[in-house]
């Protein structure tokens, strides 16, 4: 037994011996008897354990009301054990109660293809100003014929 494994076990399980792990309990006992630190931390843990037993939590009826009104409506709102896509969909679809604050969301969800297809039309090349053939061979066909008509005036 050493001095972090005799700390572990009294912070987890507080200066009571008979609370600590029965396999670790004569060892644990023999090592707070002979280490002056094992000593004072046993007193502190028994002087938290002394304040822990005077506490009482307040038996409210409001305490409780309120605890009750929080879990119905984590259920009423499916927050509780909701998988991805239905946690995504309840972050894009606007609040139909609170549609100042979450109108932008489905808004940002629609500029998003947007700007993907802004993007690949920007990297993708394309030259507008090459010609194919057949306008090459009319092009030129007007040419000649509009300088000859040039020339002879």
């Amino acid at each position: 037994m050493n001095l972090e494994r005799f700390t572990l076990i009294v912070e987890s399980y507080g200066a009571d011996s008979q609370q600590w792990p029965g396999d670790e309990r004569v060892e644990a006992l023999e090592f707070s008897r002979t280490s002056s630190d094992a000593m004072s931390l046993l007193d502190q843990a028994a002087e938290l354990d002394q304040h822990l037993a005077l506490f009482e939590l307040p038996n409210s009826e409001l305490s409780v009301q309120r605890i009750e009104m929080g879990i119905l409506s984590a259920l009423k709102q499916g927050t509780l054990k909701q998988g991805r896509l239905e946690r995504l969909l309840n972050w894009v679809l606007p609040d139909f109660d609170d549609l100042a604050h979450t109108l932008w969301r489905p808004v940002l969800v629609a500029c998003v293809p947007l700007l993907f297809g802004v993007a690949i039309g920007l990297m993708l090349t394309n030259n507008t100003y090459e010609l194919s053939s057949d306008e090459e061979l009319s092009l030129l066909a007007f040419t000649d014929t509009v300088s000859e008509e040039w020339s002879n005036e």
